[in-house]
């Protein structure tokens, strides 16, 4: 009874609140903080030193174990260069994705949360081979409002209604940070890309 198992069985059927027959997966879980900080430092390590991350433009920056924030490189269609800083948490990676979402940095130090009319908040147009959306404001079942990367290898797209094909589904153990990284890395290139939403920095 797939209600009813726990979340060590998720992986092997893969991720998602509800399956593709429609019955009722675990609620996601907080993993042990010391194996998801373990797991998360591994996984961002490898990207930066062997895939995509070792490119220019590309920075890493550790806010504490379980959270860090990455400098993602952004290619207008003119070839103008911009970047962005993407916040990943690993609150439940790897069993789920990591979160993620944009901030942008404040003056002596930290991040934030950018407006929807920020240099910080990128301007998206289409669904780059995967599904993917940009929500500043959500509404979340907790009673918060607040951003949403749409798209399958984020954890807040599992907690907002969706259900991944099978293609798209997050698989531990196939799915590592550096999938969540890539996608966002081809949203931010054109044609996908479009330009800051704004010039302020807020």
């Amino acid at each position: 009874d797939v209600c009813s198992s726990d979340l060590a069985r998720v992986p092997r059927i893969g991720v998602g609140l509800r399956t593709r027959h429609g019955g009722c997966m675990s609620e996601p879980q907080p993993v042990d903080p010391e194996i998801a900080a373990a797991t998360l430092n591994l996984h961002l390590t490898q990207f930066f030193e062997h895939g995509r991350g070792s490119g220019a433009g590309w920075e890493r920056f550790n806010v504490d174990p379980l959270h860090a924030v990455v400098r993602v490189p952004a290619t207008r269609g003119d070839g103008t260069q911009d970047h962005y800083f993407l916040r990943i948490g690993a609150e439940y990676y790897d069993v789920w994705p990591p979160r993620a979402e944009f901030v942008r940095p404040v003056e002596g130090g930290g991040w934030a949360d950018p407006t929807s009319t920020s240099r910080w908040w990128p301007r998206q147009q289409n669904q780059p081979n995967f599904s993917f959306g940009l929500d500043h404001d959500r509404h979340y079942s907790d009673g918060s409002t607040r951003q949403l990367l749409c798209f399958s290898h984020s954890f807040d797209y599992y907690i907002t209604g969706h259900n991944p094909t099978e293609d798209e589904r997050w698989r531990q153990g196939t799915h590592t940070v550096s999938a969540t990284l890539n996608r966002v890395a081809t949203v931010l290139t054109a044609p996908n890309y479009l330009g800051p939403s704004g010039d302020n920095d807020s």
